[in-house]
């Protein structure tokens, strides 16, 4: 059975399910559906590196063997699927911003901790 195609060959545009046919009596219902292949509409590389980084349970050792590829490209791919299904990582962003600031040089190891430590309550 062929899969169901998120857009068109010819102009890129949007493709819709505007049919469906039960396989046993024939009966076929027309309408406008939801993509139920790929619901969020999101590019099928990404949905693919998702399906295989829950495969390997959140392992991106495991990712990165079973993609052959790199940390960085599985770190790469992690952010763009964050992106693409919405997920904001506000810890994250604001831990990532401390050591930035740790980094150049703006805060001490001991004002970075304590930073840190505030954050987290």
């Amino acid at each position: 059975m062929a899969q169901i195609l998120d857009n068109c060959p010819v102009c890129s545009g949007q493709m819709i399910v505007k049919e469906l046919e039960c396989m046993s009596c024939k009966t076929r219902v027309i309408s406008e559906f939801d993509n139920a292949a790929n619901p969020l509409n999101i590019d099928p590389d990404l949905v693919d590196f998702i399906k295989v980084f829950i495969y390997a349970e959140g392992s991106i050792k495991q990712s990165e063997k079973l993609l052959n590829c790199s940390y960085p490209k599985i770190k790469n791919l992690l952010k763009k699927a964050k992106i693409a299904l919405g997920v904001k990582d506000e810890y994250s962003d604001n831990h990532t911003s401390i050591i930035e600031r740790l980094d150049k040089g703006e805060l001490s190891v001991d004002d970075a901790l304590s930073a840190i430590k505030n954050s987290q309550t």
